[in-house]
């Protein structure tokens, strides 16, 4: 294996490419989300110049940028010292990559500084289309009329709440404090994460609920919304004294409050995360 840093050498990639025909080659790329971002249409061309070759792309371990590139082998600050682990030794080169800045100047784009300084490459630009798989999560425990009917108890939406982030989703309740806002319903102490503080608007909320993977929460406003806005299939209804069939036809996740066994939620969330993986 041997490891190489074109910027700092006197050839770019392409022409270590071309005079070693390398099986294998790791691409080590140690940048934030941007670089990364904008890094990702000069790789796509790397490897449709050199289709013989495997290319892989190492990230660093513990920004997540892996949910930007899902086949990333993630690296640790000591590990790239010189490489020697042995999960490396199956690749022929490895390319530490500094996608250096491209100076204030405006003829070219980072991506395509990249591709002229370091890949030795036909400059390309792109931000690569990302699939994004939101882990929000949108909770909605208490109605404007009929509370005592429709509330979800306390215990329970605190059970639920904590239940979603063990899932390892980001719960967010979508109450707003409208002009008719019922003064009994108070923030629940454990709510850490809401849109209370944020001007009441349909639309807004119809945003944030659109953005979010999944909806769990009592029959309300919030509840029709996100019918209209989600798939049934991520709309959990903690059902009290009205039930789903009263409201919609569709097939949801029902789930009596009066009898919530624990755990309830995240099992049901776990079916949905097959997707982040």
């Amino acid at each position: 294996m041997r490891i190489i840093e074109p910027l700092l050498m006197d050839k770019k990639l392409s022409i270590y490419l071309n005079e070693n025909t390398p099986k294998s080659v790791l691409i080590f790329f140690w940048h934030g989300l941007g670089d990364l971002i904008m890094f990702l249409e000069p790789f796509r061309k790397l490897k449709e110049l050199y289709p013989e070759i495997k290319f892989d792309l190492a990230l660093a371990k513990g920004l997540g940028q892996e949910e930007i590139y899902r086949e990333a082998l993630l690296v640790e600050g000591d590990e790239t010292k010189d490489f020697s682990s042995d999960r490396f030794k199956e690749y022929d080169l490895v390319v530490r990559i500094n996608f250096p800045m491209n100076e204030g100047q405006i003829e070219f784009t980072k991506g395509e500084w990249c591709c002229i300084h370091e890949l030795g490459i036909e400059p390309v630009w792109g931000h690569t289309p990302i699939e994004s798989k939101s882990r929000l999560v949108a909770c909605h425990f208490q109605i404007t009329c009929l509370p005592d009917s429709a509330n979800v108890p306390y215990e329970v939406a605190k059970k639920v709440w904590f239940e979603i982030k063990e899932a390892g989703y980001v719960p967010i309740e979508t109450l707003m404090k409208h002009v008719f806002h019922n003064p009994v319903n108070e923030k629940y102490d454990f709510i850490d994460r809401h849109l209370r503080d944020i001007e009441p608007s349909i639309t807004t909320l119809a945003g944030v609920l659109g953005s979010c993977r999944a909806f769990v929460g009592g029959v309300s406003g919030n509840f029709h919304l996100a019918l209209s806005v989600l798939p049934n299939e991520n709309i959990c209804l903690l059902e009290k004294d009205f039930f789903a069939p009263s409201f919609t036809k569709l097939p949801i996740k029902r789930v009596n409050v009066a009898n919530y066994v624990s755990g309830t939620v995240k099992d049901w969330l776990g079916g949905l995360s097959d997707i982040l993986k």
